[in-house]
């Protein structure tokens, strides 16, 4: 008899076996049914299909919902290597390649516009180099590695171009993907413009029937080239030839939650090796597990190390941030006022939104915090103009407060700095100065990223104040200077990350500046100039801060030299919580001790009570690599009581 394997959409790592009734067949992995699952009927989709003898009476599946598959093997596969990499169960990983909208429809997305003209400008040494190699890479339809190291301005988009025109031909298909749906349409606009394959654009914030066109038009092979966000390295592509990840360094490929939290990095890279395709990972500043890759051989290291057109790399300054309640020193609002007279514009990184960032009292050192979540509230300055304080994790609103939560004494200190007190303090400093600014507040509001970045590239605007989105892949050639208002915000966060972050941020925002024919200039303020991240001699040389941080990071077991697995624990007990943590540590560290790993905890997560959960989580060191499964099974094998959740990150790069 047929026996078919099913996965539901369910965080359980079982799958279920039933009978294939005769008139179901023939019945094709991939294939979507429905099926007695508890009490109710449920859909889930066919794994595999069998010839056996079960030991067990297995119920008959309900009913088949497509005529065919809708997910090729290969994306299955994906789906199975998903669930042992990251822990997932393997019905969320088929959820994740699988969206509920999907079904048959005619495919319509995807726009090529009125062809532009490639630029008339020559091909630096490095261009050249670099498209020559990663050309015969992609015309000899193996698969490959390699990695695009150029500094800002490089011409790197160029070289993409290039590279999809050659991946589609003879009906390939080409995947470019961006950390940022704000980074999206711009690209968008340049792919469409240049090339004359339609190219399609999908991220979250696409229509369901866009989706659904796209997903259905890559499945067929009518869609050739998308420009997306970090879900389309799922879409399901039928010869995809070339993948590129832009700014790859960025932590806004990874996901941390819903499970399967998966990194687009890896997920690119296994699907190309099912493919036969290339994954060019580009970026001024890649991460340290991919340079370390390009120095081992792992992947073809392309170094582009001149701007276009001769441009110089700015002139990098750093300054003491000031002290008081100025947050702009007066060495930056200097440079600022002279760009305004001469007409040029500016780019204030702060990394930070609201108004200020702390609340506190000056007598018993009470902290404004959020009830729920347990993280100090932001001040934020409403449309009225009115103040409240707000959670950026539960986005609860609540008064400001007029004395202390504990002391009940008016001896409040109200400090920090946010995206919307530079941008005050610029107005009030420079009278008639136009601002814009550009926070994840703002980008809330519908097409606001794109408004906000065709007004500042018209010259709408004289300064563009904004989190780090400002410092991603954006070209603005009238922009001269770029002034860091405060580095130290990142530099001192609890995570072996901080330093390598706070260096790549700093580095993006300073490519900003100086694209055009005008030089440009980087003022960074700081109370810690003498750290490498954000030294003026490191600025612009990341081989030297790669070399000294990879050695730390050897040192102490950190990747790239081991795999981290986050375990967190949580639940309404603080008791069951703190008890459920200590043996669950204690019984890892016999199993994982012995096969060479480390275990380390259980400590309390920040915050440590998150929505009236009391939480607390487990860091594990897997120092061969390939033991990752093994440590996964064992945690996993450990049970927690009830009322208790715990959840698995692999690979967290939310270490709090």
């Amino acid at each position: 008899m047929l026996i078919a394997e099913v996965a539901f959409p369910v965080p359980v790592h079982n799958t279920y076996h039933y009978l294939v009734p005769e008139g179901f067949a023939p019945l094709e992995p991939g294939t979507r049914v429905r099926a007695s699952f508890g009490p109710r009927l449920a859909v889930g989709t066919v794994l595999a299909v069998f010839e056996g003898s079960p030991q067990r009476q297995l119920k008959p599946l309900h009913a088949v919902l497509d005529p065919g598959p809708v997910l090729s093997a290969e994306l299955l596969e994906c789906a199975r290597w998903m669930s042992r990499r990251y822990g997932a169960a393997v019905g969320e990983c088929v959820k994740a390649v699988l969206p509920s909208f999907v079904r048959s429809v005619p495919a319509k997305e995807g726009r090529a516009g009125a062809l532009r003209p490639p630029p008339t400008y020559a091909l630096t040494d490095g261009q050249r180099q670099a498209l020559e190699g990663l050309l015969e890479s992609i015309r000899s339809r193996r698969h490959g590695v390699a990695v695009l190291f150029g500094v800002p301005a490089s011409g790197k988009t160029e070289v993409y171009l290039r590279l999809i025109e050659e991946a589609v031909k003879d009906g390939g298909q080409a995947l470019f993907m961006l950390p940022e749906i704000s980074l999206t349409g711009p690209f968008f606009e340049e792919f469409s413009g240049r090339l004359r394959e339609p190219v399609a654009l999908w991220h979250s914030r696409r229509t369901m029937s866009q989706r659904r066109e796209t997903w259905s038009g890559l499945a067929r092979g009518e869609v050739r080239i998308v420009v997306g966000a970090r879900s389309a390295v799922l879409l399901p592509f039928r010869s995809l030839r070339l993948a590129v990840l832009d700014e790859e360094q960025d932590e806004s490929f990874k996901q941390e939650s819903p499970s399967p939290g998966y990194h687009a990095r890896e997920v690119a890279l296994h699907r190309a090796r099912a493919h036969g395709s290339l994954v060019v990972l580009g970026s001024a500043t890649p991460s340290l597990e991919t340079w370390r890759a390009a120095q081992e051989g792992r992947a073809t290291l392309f170094v582009m190390p001149e701007r276009v057109c001769c441009k110089e790399m700015p002139a990098v300054s750093v300054v003491p941030t000031p002290q008081g309640h100025d947050c702009v020193s007066a060495h930056l609002l200097a440079k600022l006022k002279d760009r305004l007279g001469r007409g040029e514009q500016s780019i204030l990184l702060v990394n930070r939104r609201g108004f200020s960032t702390l609340v506190l009292c000056r007598k018993c050192g009470w902290v404004d915090r959020c009830p729920a979540c347990g993280v100090a509230r932001i001040r934020h300055q409403e449309p009225d103009g009115a103040f409240l304080m707000r959670c950026h994790r539960c986005g609860r609103r609540t008064p400001v407060a007029a004395a202390c939560g504990v002391c009940k004494e008016p001896t409040l200190w109200i400090t920090g700095t946010g995206t919307q007190k530079v941008v005050s303090e610029l107005k009030r400093a420079i009278p008639g100065v136009r601002v814009l600014r550009m926070d994840r507040d703002i980008l809330k509001e519908s097409a606001a990223d794109r408004r906000i970045i065709e007004d500042f590239k018209a010259g709408r605007a004289d300064v563009l104040v904004g989190t780090k989105l400002v410092a991603k892949s954006f070209h603005f050639p009238e922009v001269t200077l770029v002034g860091v208002v405060d580095a130290d915000t990142m530099i001192h966060m609890p995570d072996f990350r901080a330093s390598e972050r706070t260096m790549q941020l700093l580095s993006q925002v300073a490519g900003r500046s100086g694209r055009g024919e005008k030089p440009g200039e980087v003022v960074v303020q700081t109370m810690h100039p003498g750290l490498a991240a954000m030294s003026s001699s490191q600025l612009g040389r990341y081989e030297l801060f790669a070399a000294a941080e990879l050695a730390v990071r050897k040192e102490l077991s950190y990747p790239p030299f081991a795999e981290l697995i986050r375990v967190e624990l949580a639940g309404r007990a603080e008791k069951i919580v703190e008890g459920a943590s200590q043996e669950m540590a204690d019984r890892l560290g016999g199993i994982l001790d012995a096969a060479g790993h480390q275990v380390l905890g259980p400590a309390p997560s920040i915050p440590p009570v998150y929505r009236g959960r009391h939480r607390r989580h487990i860091l594990v060191k897997v120092l061969d690599p390939a033991g990752t499964e093994s440590a996964l099974d064992a945690i996993r094998a450990v049970r927690v009581p009830a009322g208790v959740k715990a959840g698995v990150v692999v690979d967290p790069y939310d270490l709090a």
